[in-house]
Parts: C-alpha cells; structure tokens; sequence
C-alpha cells in the first residue's frame, strides 16, 4: 500500500494550489502591513526625538544667556526688556560686549525666533516676530505649536520685580491627528544677575512719650545696604527733608535705621519704607502705638 502511494505521481489539484497561494498572499500581506507600521512609527519616534533634541538645545541656549544677563549698570536691574508671554527680549553679556536677546514665537510659522541686537539697542516692532530691524534672526526652535498658549511666564509683573522665568515649549512633528502626538518640554530659570526688592520690617516699643522705632528686622537679597525712611499716618509735612525718587515725602518723620520718635500724644499709626541703591523699595504694613501724655491714657 506504502508503495503505491509512493509511485502515484497525480501531484496537488489546482484548488490545493489555489489555497497554497491564497494563505501565502494573506500571510505576506500581514507580514510586510506590520513591517510597513514599524517603519512609520520608528521614522515618526525619530522625528519627534529629533524634534525634542532641538527644543532641549534651545531652552539651553536660553537658560545660558538668562543666567548671564547683564543690567545696564551694577545697580539698576533692568536688564528684563520685554516679558510677555510670546516675546522675551532682555540684555545679555557675551565674552566682548553686552547686547539684546530676544526670543519670540511665530504661532503661523510654528518656530520660536531668537534675534540678537547691538547698541544703538531698539524695541521690536510691534507684533513682528522676527523683526527684520533687527539684522539677526535665526529659527531657534522648529515645530512649536503653543498656539494662543503662552511660551513663557514670569514670577512678577514688573520687569524690574521678575527674578524667575518659565518657556514651556509644545512641540508637535505631525498633523494633530497623527501618531506620535503632541508632547511638551519645560524649564525655569532663575535670574542670578537680576536685583530683588528688599523687604521691610520693624518694631515700634514706647517709652514714656518716645517711640522708639527700629528697622534692623529688614533685609536685602543681595546684601546692599539700605535706606530707611520713617512715617506717621497723621503728618502732612515733609520732617525729612530730601528724600530719593520713589520714595513719598509727605508724611516723613525721620530716618535712620533706628530713629527715636516723640510725637504728639495719642495714637499714632506709624509704617517704615526701605530702599535699596538699584531704587526699589518696600513698604512696612502700619502699625499702632499709643504713646501717653496729658489727657491721654494708654
């Protein structure tokens, strides 16, 4: 029986072969649809690393020029331009000469534009991002898609306050609809070289009819010496003389870190302003004493 199946040469029918060929085709399609999807998503993952690498070469290059910024002078701390949140531009130091840094987003052109300026410095124009006055621009960032969603935030809003900025960067290679999507990169950079306003304190203590006013509790960030300039709620009158810009005369009763006040009797509701060499200042919340005397009892 062995043999004779052995010696029967009828082969497969043409359906067995048809089947054979069908499988095959069903089995090669499968195979090379999965090797296709493979190939997208690693050239997609590619992209979207590329794309990322360039946004962490960007934030570096703007945390590196944050860190040396440069005020106009040793004091002043302007160097904080523009802080808005799709434009930045502030005074940086480079190994010869201090210039102007700006960093802007373009939402239509998804890119994050960084345009350098030497003295005679100029503002950018308004809503330009780049601004072609400017004579240097280059893309700093491709494939930015922050949209109407801001690129930087500040820990202040005056320029001269701002001590800390934030670039969040959303960054997206393909169509919002397609794989890999959207993701974000983000960093925080602290302002070293920029002043910090200081911050005002003191005790008021009463003393038969002497307040004795003492401001030694305030302080400076960066260690400067102060200025300290007394004030009584109740006085209309200038008691100090020539005071610095920015800060209120009216209302000035002395000076001086620790300052011996003998007022009128009843109560007084006394507050202390600071000020530093760069002009910033702050102000003491009020507080009241009561200080004895004729027809007066505490």
């Amino acid at each position: 029986m062995i043999r004779g199946r052995l010696a029967d040469e009828a082969g497969v029918t043409l359906v067995e072969m048809l089947v054979v060929l069908v499988v095959s085709a069903v089995v090669m399609g499968a195979t090379l649809t999965t090797f296709t999807q493979f190939e997208q998503t690693t050239g997609s993952n590619q992209m979207l690393n590329d794309a990322q690498n360039q946004v962490r070469v960007g934030l570096g290059g703007l945390a590196r020029e944050l860190r040396n910024m440069a005020s106009p002078t040793n004091e002043l701390p302007r160097a904080v331009v523009v802080a808005e949140d799709s434009d930045l531009v502030f005074q940086s130091v480079s190994s010869t000469q201090t210039r102007r840094v700006r960093y802007c987003y373009s939402a239509s052109a998804k890119e994050m534009w960084r345009q350098v300026q030497h003295e005679p410095f100029t503002f950018p124009a308004s809503g330009s991002c780049p601004d072609m006055a400017w004579g240097s621009q280059r893309a700093a960032v491709d494939n930015v898609v922050n949209g109407v969603r801001p690129v930087f935030s500040y820990n202040a809003t005056e320029l001269t306050a701002i001590t800390e900025v934030a670039a969040t960067f959303y960054v997206d290679v393909n169509e919002s609809t397609k794989r890999p999507s959207e993701t974000s990169l983000q960093t925080s950079v602290f302002l070293r070289n920029q002043n910090r306003s200081p911050v005002a304190s003191f005790t008021a203590t009463v003393s038969g009819a002497t307040v004795i006013l003492n401001g030694s509790g305030s302080s400076d960030p960066e260690g400067r010496a102060l200025e300290f300039y007394w004030y009584d709620s109740a006085v209309t009158g200038n008691l100090c003389g020539a005071v610095p810009d920015g800060v209120e005369a009216t209302g000035c009763v002395g000076k001086g870190v620790v300052y011996n006040y003998a007022p009128a009797a009843g109560t007084r509701h006394i507050y202390l302003v600071v000020h530093d060499p760069a002009t910033l200042t702050d102000q003491a919340p009020n507080q009241s004493v009561c200080v004895p005397g004729p027809g007066v009892t505490c």
